[in-house]
C-alpha cells in the first residue's frame, strides 16, 4: 500500500514538473519555426502567379 502511494506521488511529481516546462518548450518551437514561415512567405511572393482560364458554364 505504501509503495503504491509513493509511486503515485512520484508519478504526479514527474507529470507536474513536465507540465510546467511545456509552455516554454512550445514557445521555443514556435520561435524556431518563424524563420521558416518567413522564408515560405518570401518564396510565394517571389514566384509568379499562375493564371487559370475562366471556367465555362457547366451543363
Amino acid at each position: 500500500m505504501t509503495t503504491t502511494i509513493l509511486a503515485a506521488i512520484g508519478g504526479a511529481t514527474l507529470i507536474l514538473h513536465t507540465a510546467t516546462r511545456l509552455p516554454a518548450a512550445l514557445t521555443d518551437l514556435v520561435r524556431a519555426c518563424l524563420p521558416l514561415l518567413t522564408a515560405i512567405s518570401d518564396l510565394r511572393a517571389a514566384l509568379p502567379r499562375r493564371r487559370r482560364p475562366p471556367r465555362g458554364r457547366r451543363r
